[in-house]
């Protein structure tokens, strides 16, 4: 059996594997992150037990990672059986730390739900987190903002927009305030008012925020950095609506091959690019070309969210526009048909999506042309 001395030398390893893994993360090295988490939690879990603390700061990263590396169901699995834990713990686990641990689980458990369209679920843990960090750091920390940016990111999905610009604005301007307008901190929050005013269709409106965050990440990160990268294509979504697709075509282009490269053929990231890229295909008339794109993209998203998802959705009622455009009344109305059923049971009868949706599939059934699609998602 060993002696406490074996234990505290088993525990510092797993504590200078978890540092590792952080640095490797760091670094962009992400299956090494894994891998070194992995580790670091398995001694953690066999030293100190199944519910420490420490197993579920390990667990909490390593869902982080594996979100980042498109393993979604194993990275939920991860967070929830962090927040589990801590859980568990209650008051025997308190302090400063237990606070931060605490509310970092619940943003990264809330944020998993909403990946997945788990919008029930996600908003009490975000909402959790908020008024944690506002209580226990202050209105104008960087915790709250952080959490204001987490909630704001799920009013968005669930169609609360005016909730999610409040929430992205106070973020931003206590960054702002605190770190100056061209902090790295606050590309993200420029990217999401850029976004959310996209989902508005004020796309005009929304160009000047998608572009300062490609602008902001590019200066701090390079042009290859998967975040650059995402904001690039959300900055390229902003232009279609503009339809200025000779600037945003070659954007798509380059963010896919990187993407690619970066993370396989068949993750999320992929996806919306190929979905972006069918649509200007599909604008200028190419309709083989976009459909091969858009059936690749349905099915990336099929694959890695399943047929159920929102965004699964949204490739179905892209496709059916495609089709309704060439007449497939057949394809089209089966296609917005499980639009409208995934978005009546994720989103609700009054979400924009479910309307968009419903309103297809009248119009296909009518006989009518006119049928609206998403540019981005």
């Amino acid at each position: 059996m060993p002696n406490s001395t074996d234990l505290n030398q088993t525990a510092d390893h797993a504590i200078e594997l978890f540092n590792a893994a952080l640095a490797a993360r760091a670094q962009g090295d992400l299956a090494a992150a894994e891998t070194q988490c992995a580790q670091s939690l398995e001694i953690f879990q066999r030293v100190q037990g199944e519910r420490s603390p420490n197993a579920a700061s390990v667990l909490n990263t390593l869902a982080i990672i594996r979100h980042e590396r498109g393993n979604y169901a194993d990275a939920l699995t991860a967070s929830q059986q962090s927040v589990a834990i801590l859980d568990a713990l209650g008051a025997e686990f308190a302090g400063r730390d237990a606070v931060d641990l605490r509310t970092q689980a619940w943003g990264t458990l809330g944020n998993l739900y909403r990946h997945f369209g788990q919008y029930a679920q996600a908003e009490p843990l975000l909402q959790r987190a908020l008024d944690t960090c506002i209580a226990e750091y202050g209105e104008a920390s960087d915790e709250a903002s952080t959490a204001r940016n987490d909630l704001g990111i799920l009013y968005k999905y669930t169609g609360e927009f005016d909730r999610a610009e409040k929430l992205y604005r106070a973020a931003l301007d206590n960054i702002e305030r605190q770190l100056g307008r061209e902090h790295l901190a606050t590309a993200s929050l420029y990217h999401n008012l850029g976004g959310l005013f996209h989902a508005r269709e004020d796309f005009a409106q929304g160009e000047p925020f998608a572009r300062k965050a490609w602008e902001i990440r590019r200066k701090h990160l390079g042009d290859d950095d998967p975040a650059t990268l995402a904001d690039a294509a959300a900055y390229a979504g902003v232009l279609d609506g503009l339809e200025r697709y000779d600037e945003s075509e070659p954007i798509y282009r380059d963010a896919l091959a990187k993407f690619e490269k970066l993370y396989g053929p068949d993750s999320y990231d992929v996806a919306v690019n190929l979905n972006n890229l069918a649509n200007i295909y599909f604008m200028r008339g190419d309709f083989a070309e976009a459909e091969a794109l858009f059936r690749r993209a349905l099915a990336i998203k099929e694959k890695i969210l399943g047929a159920d998802h929102p965004d699964t959705g949204l490739a179905c009622n892209n496709l059916g526009v495609l089709m309704q455009s060439q007449h497939r009344d057949a394809a089209a109305r089966e296609l917005f048909s499980r639009a409208l059923a995934v978005f009546r049971a994720a989103l609700g009868d009054e979400h924009p999506k479910t309307i968009m949706a419903r309103e297809n599939l009248g119009q296909v059934k009518s006989k009518k042309v006119k049928v609206k699609s998403k540019k981005r998602q």
